[in-house]
């Protein structure tokens, strides 16, 4: 299997001389960490959410330019799909532009698009708890949106886990569920939108979850089926991790020995 097998074809960007405004608009209405960055038709690199977040919509005429991240990985079609698994896994973005033998923009591959080819990658099918992240960042059901969507920001997290005092899990909340009510705008304007609220008005109940002991199959079906990318992992109903699709693609024998070159 190939990259353009399961690349995103036809995907957003945005020109080098474009205002910084323009690109966080794309990523707030397609819920994007990221966007690829062309110049005179080719990949220049990519510009993040968390690189342009500061900049305040009043600095209108902040172009793209200044926060290009230009060595950033590129595939090609030809690309094998475990090869492409082993770069997407290192890289800070998300997502890694495809590009032809001229460096234009034919699509983007994502850990989203690599759950596609997982069967090929041999999911090592041990427990949970051997990948899972055991340090977690989470938020109450009384948190403030605005604080809980500038600490999603910060940490590069795309969703928290919604937790009692007594660190039970009772949700998750993402930025998708944030941005899709209207609660909060991207960047500093995030105090000038609505009356700020909490986090129990948004947040997903049930909450899904896996145990700590269950084997990393149980989590990637989740992922697969779900469309979602993170789940708190508990035991004794309680947080103890999280896992993610990162860790998913981690786990897989492919991987194993596998070079960027």
């Amino acid at each position: 299997m190939k990259v353009s097998d399961i690349m995103a074809t036809n995907p957003q960007f945005v020109g080098i001389n474009e205002f910084v405004t323009h690109a966080r608009e794309i990523m707030r209405d397609y819920n994007y960490d990221s966007l690829p960055v062309v110049q005179d038709g080719k990949v220049a690199g990519m510009i993040t959410l968390q690189d342009i977040i500061n900049v305040t919509s009043t600095r209108s005429d902040v172009t793209v330019n200044g926060y290009v991240r230009q060595g950033v990985p590129r595939l090609t079609p030809d690309t094998p799909v475990k090869k492409a698994a082993f770069i997407i896994i290192r890289t800070d973005e998300g997502r890694v532009p495809v590009v032809d033998s001229g460096s234009r923009l034919v699509g983007l591959l994502s850990i989203k698009d690599i759950f596609k080819g997982l069967p090929e990658l041999g999911l090592e099918d041990g427990p949970v708890s051997d990948y899972m992240t055991r340090r977690v960042v989470v938020c109450e059901p009384g948190d403030n949106i605005s604080r809980v969507w500038l600490n999603m920001i910060h940490y590069g997290l795309t969703g928290l886990p919604v937790v009692s005092q007594r660190e039970e899990v009772l949700g998750m909340v993402t930025r998708e569920d944030i941005m899709k009510r209207g609660y909060v705008r991207i960047g500093r304007e995030s105090d000038t939108g609505r009356s700020p609220s909490s986090v129990q008005y948004i947040m997903s109940t049930p909450a899904i979850t896996v145990e700590e002991g269950d084997p990393m199959s149980k989590a990637a079906k989740i992922f697969m089926e779900r469309n979602i990318g993170r789940v708190p992992v508990v035991k004794d109903n309680k947080l103890v991790g999280i896992i993610d699709r990162y860790d998913v693609i981690r786990a897989c024998r492919a991987l194993q020995g596998v070079t960027a070159k």
